[in-house]
């Protein structure tokens, strides 16, 4: 179980432009996401979110559930394409995999130009990313991505199991971010 309070507590008492590293358990990663999301809506913040863990269909009704507003949010979809079960959708983008970097941050560029209000780029696995990208290039998209968001004012999630990931990816997203919060 998720302590929603704690979390909550700890992402709205920070300035505009917060980057968070969320370390989690991989048993409470998605819960974890999955939270932050609704906490961050309900404070009418719109949020980008880069999926790289499951599919735009699950998210969708997983959202629905939780009575998740769907119109604050736009999914960048890394895993259907893939898996030849892309899904029309106004607000999600379907990328050929989670290997395509380059066009996730287009996506996240152009998304962060058409949104507007307060923003979120939550990205829900940098564990499931790293499977799929050299660690080296990962943390470059990784530093482009964090750099991008925080020239404009807008904030950011990431979430992490707390095994070991590459060291040092981990170095680089850690100097990138305002705190980390262990969940």
């Amino acid at each position: 179980m998720i302590d929603e309070q704690y979390l909550e507590k700890e992402l709205l008492n920070l300035p505009d432009g917060w980057i968070i590293l969320l370390e989690t358990k991989a048993e409470k990663s998605f819960e974890t996401g999955l939270t932050a999301t609704q906490i961050l809506t309900r404070q009418d913040y719109q949020g980008i979110i880069i999926s790289a863990s499951r599919p735009y269909s699950n998210l969708v009704t997983i959202y629905t559930q939780k009575k998740i507003n769907l119109n604050n949010l736009v999914i960048i979809d890394c895993i259907s394409k893939s898996q030849d079960a892309e899904i029309p959708a106004e607000n999600a983008i379907f990328l050929d995999n989670v290997s395509a970097l380059t066009n996730i941050s287009i996506s996240v560029n152009e998304l962060i130009n058409q949104i507007s209000g307060k923003k979120f780029v939550l990205l829900d696995s940098i564990s499931t990313m790293l499977i799929y990208n050299h660690p080296q290039i990962f943390a470059r998209f990784i530093h482009n991505i964090l750099t991008k968001i925080r020239l404009k004012g807008i904030s950011g999630l990431l979430l992490s199991l707390d095994a070991d990931i590459d060291k040092n990816v981990k170095a680089e997203i850690m100097q990138l971010c305002d705190k980390t919060i262990k969940m």
